[in-house]
């Protein structure tokens, strides 16, 4: 692992700051009213690179976050908590919130779980939840013989702290190409995934309750992340208003499978509807 990850940083570009060329956080439009877009595992700004800029044409300000680690080098990865993560939604919302009239948070898969938890301690101080996908539990559909969060218990006792992996998998996405790993993040540290299912674990110990409006997406086919999960979920949650889409021919990577002009169309009439007009 440790050579497979010294060939792929020869294939990619950072900055003086040690973060990869392609994964500035950024800001699109000057609607009054914003969206928060909060990235996955192993991903960054980048995922949002169409759909972001859609929802700004339509009216809104839209500011794509970075999750402190992601992106970044390994020595950081190391050093990076659950903490950092959380506040660092929570301060982009702050910042947003004390320029806008309201402001909705759109998460994708590890963005959706930690906005999920966040939401379902009421920490969260958005006026809308968009969830695409999210993290609340790994799909073992790639996973050989056993769970995966077995492999993980396996592999959390076996193998050394100072060890990185790989996630091997490409993309899971149906209606576009999977994006080569000069666009993504696959090398990480074992204290990432240690935070990971720490994230998942408190999601499950919460109950299914929340006080801001919330909108699920999930694809007809997810290898990624257990989409019965998702929706057992979203059947027993309690919020103002909920709504759940299918979108049959997405694969996990929603933010860039989806149908981005009827997408944003979607979200446009959703968030509306919740009083988060462009």
């Amino acid at each position: 692992m440790n050579h497979r990850h010294q060939k792929w940083e020869q294939t990619v570009n950072r900055n003086s700051d040690g973060l990869l060329d392609f994964a500035q956080a950024r800001t699109w439009g000057e609607g009054d009213n914003a969206l928060l877009l909060v990235h996955g595992f192993g991903d960054g700004p980048y995922v949002w690179k169409t759909l972001g800029p859609a929802l700004a044409d339509k009216g809104y300000t839209v500011r794509v976050m970075r999750l402190p680690g992601w992106n970044e080098t390994i020595e950081t990865k190391r050093t990076i908590t659950l903490s950092d993560w959380e506040s660092a939604v929570q301060s982009e919302l702050l910042e947003l919130k004390n320029t806008h009239k309201h402001v909705a948070v759109l998460a994708h898969s590890l963005g959706g779980c930690v906005t999920t938890v966040l939401a379902q301690d009421q920490e969260l101080s958005a006026d809308a939840l968009v969830l695409y996908a999210p993290m609340l539990e790994v799909s073992s559909a790639r996973s050989p013989i056993l769970k995966t969060s077995t492999w993980f218990k396996i592999g959390n006792t076996l193998l050394p702290d100072s060890i990185i992996i790989e996630s091997m998998f490409a993309d899971h996405a149906r209606v576009n190409p999977p994006r080569p790993k000069t666009e993504r993040d696959p090398f990480n540290p074992k204290n990432i995934f240690e935070m990971i299912y720490t994230e998942m674990d408190r999601f499950e110990n919460q109950a299914p309750r929340v006080t801001l409006p919330l909108r699920l997406v999930l694809p007809g086919e997810d290898r990624v992340i257990n989409n019965q999960r998702s929706q057992l979920w979203f059947e027993d949650l309690v919020a103002p208003q909920k709504d759940l889409f299918i979108d049959e021919a997405a694969g996990h990577v929603l933010p860039l499978d989806v149908d981005v002009l009827a997408e944003s169309d979607r979200l446009v009439l959703w968030l509306t509807e919740q009083g988060i007009a462009p």
